[in-house]
């Protein structure tokens, strides 16, 4: 019965460990250049320490038979573990 309460115990923490607040986010750049710029641009505008998890693409037509790119790339923040006081 006591591992059972101690390994229940340990899931309560995993639980709560994974309860961390997170924050998500995107951003999106366009280039005329090609789709590896505004990718490129887009991923430079991820906030440090962020987790990439995931980018899309598009090729839009313009006037005159020109492109443009716009790229969105998505992550997710996750603020740093509080330090207890002394």
């Amino acid at each position: 019965m006591s591992s059972m309460l101690r390994s229940l115990g340990g899931f309560v923490a995993l639980l709560l460990l994974g309860a961390l607040p997170v924050s998500a986010g995107s951003v999106t750049a366009d280039s005329i250049i090609d789709q590896d710029s505004a990718l490129q641009q887009a991923t430079g505008q991820v906030p440090e320490g962020a987790t990439v998890t995931g980018s899309r693409c598009q090729q839009i037509v313009m006037p005159g038979d020109s492109f443009r790119y716009r790229c969105s790339v998505e992550f997710t923040t996750t603020p740093p573990a509080a330090n207890p006081a002394p």
